[in-house]
C-alpha cells in the first residue's frame, strides 16, 4: 500500500480569514513534513474560478515543493487537458520532472465542472474526444522524436521537444471511477484514479468497478500486475474517535457544501458508506484494509479540507505515519518524533 497526501486547495478567505498565500505556504510545509515522515506521494489538484480550488497552475507549486523535498513523488490530480495546449503540458511537466529529479506523477482528465468550461470558452460536449486527441499529442511529444499530428482538435507539424522528462516514462493516470469510464481506460491500458464517494455508494460497489476495469484491461491485452489505483479519501486521525469527529466534521461538511456537484452529501452519509478515514489509527487501519481488499493499493489522504487548521493537519499527518502506515508497510517508520 502506498500513502499519499492530496490537497484540493479549497479556501474560504472571507469566512476563515486565511489568505490564499497562507494556504499555499501551509501546503508546502505539509508536503515537506510528509516527505520527512516517509509518505510516498503528494498530489495537488488544479481548479479555476472558484474558492473550491485556488491552485490554478500545479507545476509552479510542485517545482517549489521539489526544492524542499527529497524522496516524495510529486503528483497532480488532475490536469484538465481540454483546457490546455497539449504541447505546453508536455513541456511543463517534462521540465518539472527534471527539476524534481524524476519524481513526477501525472494524473489527467477531461474535466467535469461546467463553470470551468465556460470560463475557458470550451464546449464540454466533446471533452472526451478532445482529451484523447491531446493525450496522443503528449505521448508523441515525449517520444523525443520530431513528429506531426493531424487530429480533430490539434494539429502540429514537425515539432520536436528540446527538453524531455528525466523518467523514461512518467507514470500516468486518468481520472475515472465510473463503471463505464473505468472500463474504457482499462482498454486503453492506463491506470485509473478518483474519489470513491463521487462514483460509488459502497466499498462493494467500488470493488465491482475496479474488477471490471481490470477485466477490460486484461481483455485488451494489457498486463494487470503493475496496476496502481490511487483513491482519494478524507482523512483525519486522532487519539480517540470522538476527538477525530469533533475536530473534522464541520470542515468536511464545509468542503462538501463547496463542491460544484454532490452537495447533498454530509459527513454522516460518507461515514455510513465507509467513505471516510476518520477516527483512531486502528479505525483507519481497518477501513483501509477494506479498500485494499477491493483493489486499491494507493491511498490519497485528503487531509487539508474545509479550512481544517494547519496544526491539526500536521498532527494527523504524523499520527498516520507513526501508527497507520507501519501496519501496511513493515519497513516504514516515521523519522520525526
Amino acid at each position: 500500500m502506498e500513502f499519499g497526501l492530496f490537497t484540493v486547495f479549497d479556501n474560504y478567505k472571507e469566512r476563515l480569514g486565511r489568505s490564499h498565500e497562507e494556504l499555499l505556504n501551509e501546503v508546502l510545509e505539509q508536503t515537506s513534513f510528509a516527505d520527512g515522515l516517509g509518505y510516498d506521494s503528494v498530489w495537488f489538484a488544479e481548479h479555476h474560478f472558484s474558492e473550491y480550488g485556488i491552485l490554478t497552475t500545479p507545476p509552479l507549486l510542485l517545482a517549489t515543493a521539489a526544492e524542499r523535498t527529497k524522496n516524495i513523488r510529486l503528483g497532480v490530480s488532475i490536469v484538465t487537458l481540454p483546457f490546455k495546449n497539449p504541447i505546453q503540458v508536455a513541456e511543463d511537466y517534462a521540465l518539472l520532472d527534471i527539476l524534481s529529479n524524476g519524481r513526477v506523477n501525472l494524473g489527467m482528465g477531461s474535466g467535469y465542472l461546467p463553470h470551468e468550461f465556460s470560463g475557458f470558452g470550451v464546449d464540454g460536449k466533446d471533452k472526451a474526444h478532445r482529451f484523447n486527441d491531446a493525450l496522443a499529442v503528449i505521448e508523441k511529444a515525449w517520444s523525443g522524436e520530431q513528429f506531426s499530428h493531424d487530429g480533430p482538435y490539434y494539429q502540429f507539424s514537425d515539432v520536436k521537444l528540446e527538453v524531455l522528462p528525466k523518467q523514461k516514462n512518467i507514470p500516468l493516470w486518468i481520472g475515472a471511477l465510473s463503471d463505464r469510464g473505468s472500463k474504457y481506460v482499462g482498454k486503453m491500458g492506463y491506470n485509473i484514479m478518483g474519489v470513491p464517494y463521487v462514483a460509488s455508494s459502497s466499498i462493494e460497489e467500488l470493488k465491482d468497478i475496479i474488477d471490471g476495469y481490470k477485466i477490460a484491461r486484461k481483455e485488451a491485452g494489457h498486463e494487470t500486475n503493475s496496476v496502481n489505483i490511487p483513491l482519494a479519501l478524507h482523512t483525519f486521525v486522532a487519539e480517540t474517535r470522538e476527538e477525530a469527529e469533533r475536530i473534522s466534521k464541520e470542515h468536511i461538511n464545509l468542503y462538501l457544501d463547496t463542491r460544484q456537484y454532490g452537495r447533498s452529501a454530509k459527513f454522516e452519509d460518507l461515514e455510513a458508506r465507509e467513505q471516510l478515514l476518520i477516527g483512531t489509527p486502528d479505525d483507519v487501519i481497518k477501513r483501509i484494509k477494506k479498500y485494499e481488499a477491493a483493489g486499491c493499493n494507493h491511498i490519497m489522504m485528503l487531509m487539508n479540507f474545509g479550512g481544517l487548521p494547519h496544526k491539526e493537519v500536521m498532527k494527523s499527518l504524523k499520527l498516520v505515519a507513526n501508527e497507520v502506515m507501519p501496519a501496511f508497510n513493515k519497513n516504514k517508520h516515521a523519522i520525526v518524533s
